[in-house]
């Protein structure tokens, strides 16, 4: 066999023979954000939104003889959405935070695959912990701010995951307004890659 791909196949092969059996597990979490914060009874005002990133340290435990799997993580995020009001213009409404998910999901175990991939769903709530002031004259923003996420991704060989989902902003996270009435809504798309190790 041609050393080149000894070491790779080695690896899959190691990989693919760990069963599926009750484990707390830990790992790391990269991906993008794409904020779509959406603001309502503002008027003379608007939301520009924009991409940002979250990365952190993951938590998972893997329930025994079936695909749950409830993860908890907590990532830095960057939530790039800016105010912009048509008198003073663009306004930053605070970008970082930090990003608390916990999620329930239930992985598709295939064997036709031979358990090597498993398409997963996801769900559960999140909050967004706020870092520093934004409080701008015209709008301040809430220090916590609570979420729901929905999303779907793909578990391969029990070692990578990627999933792509959606956050729906609970409730209004403006905490003061120039304007009475004015609410807004942290909704966002994120993209993610964990990786996941055995203690």
């Amino acid at each position: 066999m041609n050393k080149k791909y000894s070491l790779p196949l080695l690896l899959i092969v190691l990989l693919s023979s760990l069963s599926v059996s009750a484990q707390l597990r830990y790992g790391f979490r990269l991906g993008g954000a794409i904020a779509k914060a959406s603001l309502s009874d503002a008027p003379g005002m608007s939301v520009k939104n924009g991409s940002g990133f979250s990365g952190g340290l993951i938590l998972e435990y893997q329930m025994e003889n079936n695909g749950f799997a409830p993860d908890i993580a907590v990532l830095y995020t960057r939530y790039s959405s800016k105010l912009i009001d048509e008198v003073s213009g663009p306004v930053r409404l605070g970008r970082n935070f930090i990003e608390v998910p916990l999620h329930l999901k239930y992985k598709f175990y295939l064997s036709s695959t031979n358990n090597l991939v498993a398409p997963m769903v996801y769900s559960g709530p999140s909050l967004l912990i706020r870092l520093g002031q934004g409080n701008p004259e015209e709008i301040a923003t809430k220090a916590v701010q609570p979420g729901w996420d929905l999303g779907i991704g793909l578990d391969i060989i029990n070692f990578i995951q990627l999933s792509a989902g959606y956050r729906f902003g609970l409730g209004n996270a403006v905490s003061r307004s120039a304007v009475p009435g004015t609410c807004l809504h942290t909704n966002g798309w994120n993209v993610s890659a964990n990786i996941i190790f055995d203690f």
